[in-house]
């Protein structure tokens, strides 16, 4: 490839980044995503009261502000609020037959053309998806700046950047961690940049900016403070021993003889940073007693009581592992296929395997490649310790500050087995696949599971004739089946405009109230206001009988109401009480 094409393939993928995550922004139900919704009732709240939040009752406040400030500007573009977002009492990490894997019903009010809340909240996805596009187009200047003889490596490295499928399905959500990763990805460009300046400010002048704009964006990316240090005292060591300032080339000699650059250029660089983030620091030592308000972070966390060993490291190892190529849903719950992670494990074992050839054969990048390791090592070791306080660190996009060392350590470790006249057909058909794979994981794996369940098959439909239909408002229950777990079958014989709720209760013969359950008819996968004229959902029920419920038969009844708001009354020939918003459908037998 001529050098002068590598901007023009750098544009290109920014642009295949900002397609990807973009239909990852409109094709994945908002809210369904890990925090999400916490993260969007902080921007509604910035939006709304433009100050931020005390104390624990926006248990994503414990964050800094910088993302949720931007979105919030964004959002208030439209009206930003969050009373579209119906929790779905059906949500199951691993999903039964009766339950889904969405935390929200999500209803008609989500649909094109969006209004309202719901186009705020695309809007701050909108912004979201922009800030991880940058930082695609950042992980190949890092990729320049830390390996400047092979921007093929960089190139590679940008493409996988750009089409990996959890940074497009995190990047495109209300989500902080999208401007870690460009904060972080910045910042150690420009370390790098400033270590290939020979430790002068100048090469890297954005690096102050970026370390101080990254601690408001998430605290995690200070791990990579101490490495951009190193990298200003190397370089002005390199910078030394190149003009011949350290007799017999001696490191330590470097380190010392040119301390008085990068005695000026360190602070040059962090007093900024420090400046920046100052006000939160300050702010949260006046309210909660420490500069990172740790005490705000343990009120709005699960903390972990148990201690830490081998299985727990192994729980942390494995789930950053899948989680850092691809699983989607609100708490990382919807993975891929098992094949399609046997996939990502042969690629990260060529990579392993390519980066030990490289280091052998190439001594020129041995440095650079122990300084990019340092810096995932740094990332990973600060998550660590947050583990031994926190659950759930269990999530690879917690390790995006360290993404661009990441994939530049895995592009440079792939490019050890491709044959340099080959590198760029090979390259451009990796990432195609991994773009395919992106694709799959949207189409073919988020989609399906937030779609609606099964239809009733024909010998059920047959059935519906048996018991007499009962009229609810919009809804139809044409027929029921009480042996064994109940099932509730809904007709719509028109369009419902209304999200509908069922009610469905056990209840003793003494008039006692044994279970009961609400939901939106087919676990919540399908809101009515959905449902074109003449659906028929089958409403499947697993009844939960407390231990003081003895054999007996016991009385079924069921109501309907829209969301928030009263029962309507039935109407049907049989099973209704006056002024009753249940209807009576007959007999559970419990032996």
């Amino acid at each position: 490839m001529r050098p002068a094409f590598y901007p023009t393939a750098a544009a290109l993928l920014v642009l295949l980044h900002l397609l990807l995550a973009g239909a990852y922004s409109v094709w994945n139900p908002l809210g369904e995503a890990p925090d999400e919704a916490d993260h969007w009732a902080y921007v509604v709240y910035l939006a709304r009261e433009r100050a931020l939040p005390v104390g624990p009752q926006q248990t994503q406040s414990k964050h800094p502000p910088l993302f949720h400030a931007s979105a919030a500007l964004v959002a208030s573009l439209a009206e930003p609020s969050a009373d579209f977002l119906r929790p779905n009492s059906d949500i199951a990490i691993a999903p039964g037959p009766t339950q889904s894997p969405n935390f929200f019903v999500h209803t008609a009010q989500e649909a094109w053309p969006w209004r309202g809340g719901v186009l705020a909240f695309h809007l701050a996805r909108g912004w979201a998806v922009l800030l991880s596009s940058l930082t695609v187009a950042a992980v190949y200047g890092l990729g320049r700046a830390a390996l400047p003889q092979r921007p093929g490596v960089a190139l590679l490295a940008m493409g996988l950047a750009a089409t990996l499928p959890e940074f497009a399905f995190i990047g495109s959500t209300v989500n902080n961690d999208g401007a870690a990763a460009l904060f972080a990805t910045l910042g150690l460009w420009g370390g790098f940049a400033i270590y290939q300046g020979g430790g002068c400010l100048r090469s890297g002048w954005w690096t102050p900016p970026a370390l101080g704009l990254g601690l408001l964006a998430k605290v995690s990316t200070t791990a990579l403070w101490p490495v951009v240090g190193l990298l200003i005292v190397l370089g002005a060591a390199r910078a030394g021993l190149a003009s011949g300032r350290a007799p017999g080339g001696a490191w330590p000699a470097a380190v010392w003889r040119t301390r008085p650059r990068w005695v000026i250029t360190g602070p040059a660089v962090f007093v900024p940073a420090l400046v920046i983030a100052a006000p939160w620091w300050l702010r949260n030592w006046r309210l909660y007693g420490d500069p990172l308000g740790l005490a705000l972070m343990r009120a709005t966390v699960d903390e972990r009581s148990g201690g830490w060993g081998l299985a727990e490291t192994g729980w942390l190892l494995r789930g950053w592992f899948f989680s850092f190529w691809g699983k989607f849903g609100g708490a990382g719950h919807i993975p891929y296929p098992v094949w399609v992670y046997w996939l990502w494990g042969a690629l990260a074992l060529a990579g392993l395997i390519g980066l030990v050839i490289t280091w052998r054969r190439e001594r020129g990048a041995r440095l650079p490649m122990a300084l990019l390791a340092l810096a995932v090592l740094a990332v990973a070791a600060g998550i660590g310790r947050y583990s031994l306080i926190a659950l759930g660190t269990d999530q690879g996009r917690l390790l995006f500050p360290a993404l661009g060392p990441l994939l530049l350590l895995l592009a440079l470790g792939l490019a050890a087995w491709i044959p340099a006249r080959h590198a760029h057909s090979l390259g451009a058909a990796l990432i195609g696949g991994v773009a395919l794979l992106a694709l799959y994981g949207l189409l073919g794996v988020i989609r399906p599971a937030f779609g609606p369940p099964p239809p009733p098959t024909p010998g059920e439909i047959a059935a519906l004739s048996v018991g007499v239909p009962i009229t609810f408002g919009e809804l139809t229950l044409a027929g029921r089946q009480l042996e064994g777990d109940p099932v509730l079958y809904w007709q719509a014989k028109a369009a419902p405009a209304q999200d509908w709720r069922t009610l469905l209760r056990v209840v003793a013969e003494d008039g006692a109230l044994v279970w009961e359950w609400q939901r939106s008819p087919g676990y919540g996968r399908f809101s009515t206001d959905r449902w074109p004229a003449g659906t028929v959902m089958a409403d499947r029920y697993e009844v939960k009988w407390p231990g003081w419920a003895g054999p007996g038969r016991y009385r079924v009844e069921v109501g309907l109401a829209p969301a928030g708001g009263a029962f309507v009354l039935p109407n049907g020939p049989q099973g209704i009480v006056a002024d009753s918003p249940y209807a009576f459908l007959g007999w559970l037998e419990r032996p």
